[in-house]
């Protein structure tokens, strides 16, 4: 089975279907016990963390916004999301991302699914009035993360999660980061608010272990959950999908070498999936030093972006000479695998 078919497949018997096709690989997330999907459910594959384009007066960039969809829909995009932590959330004001939410759900125009990022530090009626107004435009799904201020507890975190299940009837996605980003809830706790609203149906683990977690959730969420992903830019990739990840949310910049991964993974051709994997993990980790401008480097040099422009500090990308060369190594590495 390949990535296309994987992607297009119907929702029959149990989401991990197509892994278990593949052999003792990977873990079914079961049936779902939930009685409608979506018209582009369930959701697999890649769904990239779409990127914020700005112009030089700071201000959105609609033009490369819409060229960064047709980018990931060319690129084998599952669909994708917007605006979460790399989309710089917490410098665009709600009437911001509510006209790009628009926008972005009208470019796809159905050819993929485009979940909204809700997340509204610990107000929620902010975040309530986002969820409202993405199913509103006919957005596929919503994801937030938790109240991440203030130190939230975990119950407070699964009451917000209740809340926007009664606020909207849309798939619900927890991004359960961790850190400075609202506490990490346990497995237990995200599998009964599962059970109590079957809307949050996916979860986009990032806590640590996250391999381990992604496992933990996969198992316990068998016949509960309708799909678990992962985050971390894809750095353990292939480590989840053989625990059962049915898809994966990185940045939108490589969208067609992640889509590129996952079809060789679904072929059983690894150790091909494992080379191209290994090329994309050396950028990953030198990404790192450059924050998110560095993605946004890519999509200029990839004819998406006008530049990198970002509205809080590092405004642009600061290397020197050595890092531009390691730079130019790795990303050209990686050409033969673009597609788009």
């Amino acid at each position: 089975m390949n990535r296309r078919k994987f992607l297009q497949n119907s929702f029959v018997g149990s989401i991990g279907a197509s892994w278990l096709a593949l052999g003792n690989v990977s873990k079914s997330l079961g049936q779902t016990t939930s009685s409608s999907l979506g018209k582009h459910e369930p959701f697999k594959g890649v769904f990239p963390i779409m990127q914020t384009p700005y112009l030089e007066d700071d201000s959105i960039d609609f033009e490369s916004m819409s060229r960064q969809v047709d980018f990931a829909a060319k690129g084998g995009a599952g669909g994708m999301v917007w605006p979460q932590l790399a989309s710089e959330f917490y410098v665009l004001t709600d009437e911001e991302r509510m006209k790009t939410a628009e926008l972005m759900v009208n470019k796809a125009n159905g050819r993929l699914p485009m979940i909204v990022g809700v997340q509204s530090t610990n107000y929620w009626k902010a975040s309530l009035k986002l969820a409202k107004h993405a199913q509103s435009i006919g957005a596929d799904g919503i994801i937030s993360l938790p109240p991440y201020t203030s130190r939230a507890e975990v119950e407070v975190a699964a009451d917000y999660y209740r809340a926007l299940a009664r606020e909207v009837d849309l798939p619900i996605f927890i991004q359960n980061s961790g850190g400075n980003y609202g506490p990490a809830m346990p497995t237990e706790k995200i599998i009964e608010l599962a059970k109590e609203y079957p809307s949050i149906a996916y979860i986009k683990e990032e806590s640590k272990p996250v391999t381990h977690r992604i496992g933990a959730m996969v198992e316990q969420g068998e016949g509960i959950l309708r799909g678990v992903f992962s985050g971390g830019w894809g750095s353990t990739l292939l480590n989840e999908l053989r625990r059962g990840c049915v898809g994966t949310m990185p940045g939108s910049s490589i969208v067609d070498v992640y889509a590129k991964i996952i079809d060789l993974f679904l072929d059983d051709k690894r150790e091909e999936a494992q080379e191209i994997f290994d090329k994309v993990v050396s950028l990953v980790r030198f990404k790192g030093n450059f924050s998110i401008a560095m993605e946004k480097e890519i999509l200029t040099r990839r004819g998406v972006f006008r530049n990198t422009r970002m509205r809080i500090a590092p405004y642009k990308i600061t290397w020197d000479e050595i890092d531009q060369e390691e730079f130019e190594v790795l990303f050209n590495n990686l050409k033969p695998h673009f597609s788009v």
